[in-house]
């Protein structure tokens, strides 16, 4: 039996605009799905980059966090905050330096994750501070009173004294308030987003 030989003997496949699934063409179903898409995106605000859903905000500006409003006002690095908080050997520590006031009508203690460095040689990411104070009376995790500002840093340690950044990223975690949860009937506020990102410049304070 001989095999055909040439293109002549061969069926010509579509090309695949051509091609049909249920009737339409893949062509067709392409521009539907794109217009399914848009549509969507219109009623959620449109195609967003997602750099531009977390706002940069500069040190010095009121940033609402939900359950606070945070000001970030510096960022230095410092040789030791004894007897609070000292660093291990050859390094150093990092501070950074926030108004909080609490906007709901129970005071708090600000929660570890408000502040987070990002990207800091020496700091993971998800490294929570080893401690906050509030510079007023040095108090170690201080209880902050409604509708009152203070003045809180959230302290970290770097490994060495001798590689300081001269800036760093962070971010302000939001808070919502949550009615009810699942596990219990309380109300409370819990993490939901992160409400802006700031880079700010690193004081020496170590010499």
């Amino acid at each position: 039996m001989q095999e055909p030989t040439g293109s002549g003997d061969r069926e010509e496949l579509p090309a695949l605009q051509d091609m049909k699934v249920r009737g339409r063409s893949l062509k067709t179903w392409g521009f539907s799905a794109a217009a399914v898409l848009l549509a969507i995106s219109a009623v959620f605000g449109g195609l967003r980059k997602a750099g531009d859903e977390t706002p940069q905000v500069a040190a010095g500006t009121a940033i609402d966090a939900g359950q606070f409003e945070v000001t970030i006002q510096r960022v230095v690095t410092v040789k030791d905050l004894k007897p609070l908080f000292r660093p291990d050997e050859g390094g150093a520590l990092i501070a950074v330096v926030t108004k909080l006031k609490v906007t709901d009508d129970t005071g708090v203690t600000p929660p570890s994750d408000l502040i987070q460095l990002i990207g800091v040689p020496g700091i993971k990411d998800t490294d929570r501070p080893i401690g906050t104070t509030n510079l007023r009376d040095q108090t170690q995790g201080p209880v902050l009173t409604p509708e009152y500002g203070e003045d809180v840093a959230y302290i970290w340690k770097l490994p060495k004294a001798t590689e300081l950044p001269t800036e760093v990223k962070l971010t302000v975690q939001h808070y919502e308030h949550v009615q009810e949860s699942l596990l219990d009937s309380h109300e409370k506020w819990m993490p939901d987003k992160i409400a802006a990102e700031s880079s700010v410049k690193v004081k020496d304070n170590t010499k």
